[in-house]
C-alpha cells in the first residue's frame, strides 16, 4: 500500500511541474513523456535541417492571449531593431516536426490557460521547411500568429507554407483555421481526423477547417478521407488542387459556404461515400476542364429540419459530371450548373414547404448540353396543410428526364425559358402539370409517362397514360412495380436509356422491329441483377482490411473499399481488368475477371505497403486470402477463385479432412490475373462427396496455399 501511495504522489508532483521551452532548437531534439508538459514561454523556432520528435502522451502548453482583454496580445511591438514578441506564442518550423502519438496517448497542443477566451498562434511551416508528420495529435484553440515584426499573418493550427504535410488521426478543436496551405506541392492526405468549431468566444464568427490550394500547372491531389466535421465553419476551401473527398462524416455541421457558388473552386472535385446528419452541407462534384470526368456518388444526407437552410447535392463545371447512387432525406435538393451531367440512380425524399427535388441553371440554350436525369426516385412528404412542392425547377436549360419515379409532388415543373423532355416517368400524386413562365418555342414535352391528370395538349407528345402505377408495396416504401402495373412494357425504348434500372437490374426491351418498349419509371419489373463484383481489399502481410482503396475498371466510374475493406461494383457482363490503388500501397492489377449477367463474382485483392528502399516493383505471391470460394458453406457446388500474380503452371486440387486428394480441378498453364473454377462436389470418379470440411489447394512455382470449404447438404 505504501508503494502505491508513493507512486501516486510522485505522479501528481510530476504533473504539476512543467519544462519551460522557447528560443531556437538547433539540433535534433526529442520531447518525451518523462519531462512533459512542455510550456512555451517564448516563440519556439526549429532550425533548418533539425527534427523535433515528440513522443506519445506529451503535452505542449503554449502561452495564450485573450482577444477580449487586448487584441495586441497577438501582435509584435517595439521596432524592427528592437522587436517585442506577442503575448500569444507560436511554433515556427524551418526544419521538421515528427509528432506521433497513439490513440491511448495522444500528443496535445493547447494553451496552458484554462480560460476558453485564450488562444495561441499555431504552428507555422516556412517555405523551405521539410515535410512534417502529425498522428494522433490534439491541436486546439489557435487564433492567428505573426512570425516576426514584418511577416504577414499566419492562419491555421497548422499553417503549411512549405506545401507538404502528413496528418492522420488528429483532432482540431476551435481554431480560426485548422489546416491552411496556400500552395500544395505534392499529393497530400488528411486521414481519420476530427474537426470541431463551437465555442468561438468572440474571436471569429466562423472557422475554416481545411484551406488548401496549389499554383502548380500539374495540380496535386488533396485526399480527405474518413474525417469528421462538426460545428460552424467552412469545411474545405481553396483552389488549384484536385480533391478526393471520401467516407467523411458531417454531424451537426453548418457549412457557412454551403450556399455559395462552386465557381470559386479551381481543380476537379470528387465526393464519394460521405455522410451528413443534421447539417447544412453541400456534397458536389466539379469539373475544371471540358475533358474532366468527375463524380458525386454514394453519399448520404439526412436533414429533417430546415435550420439554416437546405443541404444539397451539386454539380458544376464544363466536363462530364455524374451525380449518382446518393440518398437524401429532408431539406435536400439537387443543384446543377454543369454543362454536361448525368443524374441517375439516386433516392431523394424531400420534406418542407416549397420543396423541389432538382434545380438546374443553365445559360444560352446553344451553350449547354442537355443534362440527363434518369432512374431516380423522388418522393415528397409535404407538411400538413401544404402543397406538395415541385418536381423540378429549371432556368434556361432543357434537360432530358426519363424513367424516373416522382411521388407526391403537387407541381411537375417550375422554370423560365426551359423546354425539358419527360419520357417514361411515373408522375404520381401531382395536381398541376406546370407553372412555368414559357417563352415561345420552349414548351415542355411529355411522352409515355404514367400520370394522374391529363397532360395539356400543348405538352402532350403522345403515349402518356392516366393510371395508378400499382406499386409492389408503397406502404413499405417499395415503389417497384406490381405484377399488374400498367407501367409494364408501356414505355418507349430510348437510345439514352442505360441497360440497368435504379437497382442495377437489367432493363428489358420488349418487341421486335419498330418501336421497342420498356417499363415506365425507375424500376424494371421482374428483372435480374446486371452482374458485378463483390470483394475485399487486404494486406497479406498482416491480414488487415484496407479501406479507401480505389477500385477502377476502364471506362467505368470507380468504387472504393469501405471501413471493412469491402466493395461492390455493378459492372454488368464482360471481361475486366481491375486496378486497385491507395496512396500508401503499391497498385494492384488483376486481369481476366469474367462477369456473367446476373452473377456476383467474389474477388479478394491483396495490396502491399509502398516501400521506399527500392525501385523494384513488388511482385505479390499467392496468399491465403486470395484463395476463396463462394458460397461457403455450399450445396451442391461452389466457385473457387484465386489470383495468379504471373503466368505459369498452376495446379488446383481438393482434399478431404484426412488429407486425401479427391480431385484435381486444374493442372496446366494459367495467365496472370483472376481465375474461377467450379467444383460440383464430385470426386475423380464422379461420386458425390458427403457433407463435411474440405480443403482446396493451389500450387504455382513452388508456392502453395490452402483454403477451407464446408459442404452442407
Amino acid at each position: 500500500m505504501k508503494y502505491v501511495l508513493s507512486a501516486s504522489l510522485m505522479i501528481v508532483a510530476f504533473s504539476l511541474s512543467a519544462m519551460d521551452v522557447g528560443g531556437i532548437i538547433s539540433q535534433d531534439t526529442t520531447w518525451d513523456l518523462q519531462n512533459s508538459p512542455y510550456r512555451l514561454v517564448s516563440f519556439l523556432y526549429i532550425a533548418s535541417g533539425v527534427t523535433l520528435t515528440i513522443e506519445p502522451g506529451v503535452q505542449v502548453q503554449i502561452n495564450g492571449a485573450s482577444i477580449e482583454i487586448d487584441w495586441n496580445g497577438f501582435f509584435w511591438h517595439g521596432t524592427i531593431n528592437n522587436p517585442i514578441e506577442p503575448i500569444a506564442k507560436m511554433i515556427v518550423v524551418h526544419g521538421k516536426i515528427v509528432a506521433h502519438g497513439t490513440q491511448a496517448y495522444p500528443i496535445v497542443f493547447d494553451t496552458w490557460q484554462s480560460d476558453q477566451l485564450f488562444r495561441w498562434g499555431g504552428i507555422h511551416f516556412t517555405e523551405n521547411a521539410q515535410k512534417s508528420e502529425f498522428e494522433y495529435c490534439h491541436i486546439n484553440r489557435t487564433f492567428m500568429g505573426i512570425i516576426d515584426y514584418t511577416y504577414p499573418n499566419s492562419w491555421g493550427a497548422l499553417c503549411v507554407r512549405n506545401g507538404r504535410i502528413d496528418v492522420k488521426y488528429c483532432t482540431f478543436e476551435t481554431n480560426t483555421a485548422a489546416i491552411s496551405c496556400g500552395n500544395l506541392l505534392e499529393d497530400t492526405i488528411i486521414y481519420g481526423c476530427r474537426f470541431t468549431s463551437y465555442n468561438l468566444s468572440g474571436f471569429h464568427f466562423t472557422s475554416s477547417f481545411i484551406s488548401a490550394g496549389s499554383d502548380l500547372e500539374d495540380a496535386p491531389t488533396l485526399t480527405i478521407a474518413r474525417c469528421e466535421f462538426s460545428g460552424t465553419a467552412t469545411d474545405i476551401t481553396g483552389g488549384g488542387s484536385h480533391r478526393e473527398i471520401i467516407f467523411n462524416k458531417y454531424i451537426n455541421f453548418n457549412d457557412t459556404d454551403a450556399n455559395k457558388e462552386l465557381s470559386r473552386y479551381v481543380g476537379s472535385y470528387n465526393m464519394y461515400g460521405n455522410e451528413s446528419y443534421n447539417s447544412q452541407t453541400k456534397f458536389f462534384c466539379m469539373s475544371y476542364t471540358d475533358v474532366d470526368t468527375v463524380y458525386c456518388r454514394r453519399n448520404l444526407i439526412y436533414k429533417p429540419n430546415m435550420g439554416s437552410g437546405y443541404a444539397s447535392l451539386q454539380s458544376s463545371g464544363p466536363g462530364y459530371n455524374v451525380l449518382s447512387d446518393n440518398f437524401g432525406y429532408g431539406h435536400v435538393r439537387f443543384y446543377n450548373t454543369s454543362r454536361g451531367s448525368d443524374i441517375y440512380n439516386n433516392i431523394l425524399e424531400t420534406t418542407g414547404y416549397y420543396a423541389y427535388g432538382i434545380e438546374i441553371w443553365g445559360g444560352a440554350h446553344t451553350v449547354f448540353n442537355k443534362p440527363r436525369i434518369y432512374n431516380n426516385l423522388f418522393r415528397h412528404f409535404p407538411p400538413v396543410g401544404s402543397d406538395g412542392g415541385a418536381v423540378a425547377k429549371f432556368n434556361e436549360v432543357s434537360p432530358l428526364l426519363f424513367n424516373n419515379s416522382f411521388i407526391n409532388y403537387d407541381t411537375i415543373l417550375l422554370g423560365y425559358e426551359t423546354s425539358p423532355n419527360f419520357y417514361n416517368n411515373v408522375l404520381d400524386g401531382h395536381t398541376n402539370t406546370s407553372s412555368a413562365d414559357y417563352v415561345d418555342g420552349y414548351p415542355p414535352i411529355f411522352m409515355n409517362n404514367c400520370v394522374e391528370i391529363p397532360v395539356p395538349p400543348l405538352y402532350d407528345g403522345g403515349g402518356n397514360i392516366m393510371a395508378n402505377p400499382q406499386y409492389a408495396d408503397s406502404l413499405g416504401s417499395d415503389f417497384s412495380l406490381a405484377h399488374d402495373s400498367p407501367c409494364i412494357d408501356t414505355g418507349a425504348y430510348l437510345p439514352d436509356l442505360p441497360d440497368f434500372d435504379i437497382r442495377y437490374h437489367k432493363r428489358i426491351a420488349s418487341g421486335t422491329g419498330g418501336q421497342q418498349t420498356v417499363d415506365i419509371g425507375a424500376y424494371e419489373y421482374n428483372s435480374v441483377y446486371i452482374g458485378g463484383l463483390r470483394g475485399i481489399v487486404f494486406n497479406p502481410d498482416n491480414g488487415d482490411m484496407i479501406d479507401c482503396a480505389k477500385i477502377e475498371i476502364n471506362q467505368k466510374l470507380p468504387e472504393f473499399s469501405d471501413s471493412l475493406g469491402c466493395f461492390e461494383y455493378p459492372t454488368g457482363p464482360g471481361l475486366y481488368t481491375i486496378r486497385a490503388s491507395r496512396w500508401d500501397y503499391e497498385d494492384q492489377i488483376i486481369e481476366n475477371v469474367v462477369v456473367n449477367e446476373g452473377e456476383i463474382v467474389q474477388v479478394a485483392i491483396p495490396m502491399y505497403l509502398t516501400t521506399t528502399d527500392t525501385d523494384d516493383p513488388v511482385i505479390p505471391s499467392i496468399t491465403f486470402s486470395t484463395l476463396t470460394n463462394y458460397p461457403n458453406p455450399f450445396n451442391p457446388e461452389t466457385t473457387i477463385s484465386f489470383i495468379t500474380p504471373r503466368e505459369g503452371s498452376t495446379k488446383l486440387s481438393v482434399f478431404n479432412i484426412k488429407g486425401q486428394k479427391l480431385i484435381t480441378l486444374h493442372n496446366g498453364l494459367l495467365r496472370e490475373g483472376h481465375h474461377r473454377i467450379v467444383w460440383n462436389g464430385l470426386d475423380e470418379k464422379g461420386t458425390a462427396v458427403s457433407s463435411g470440411i474440405y480443403f482446396v489447394r493451389v500450387e504455382m512455382n513452388g508456392i502453395s496455399q490452402t483454403h477451407k470449404m464446408i459442404l452442407m447438404k
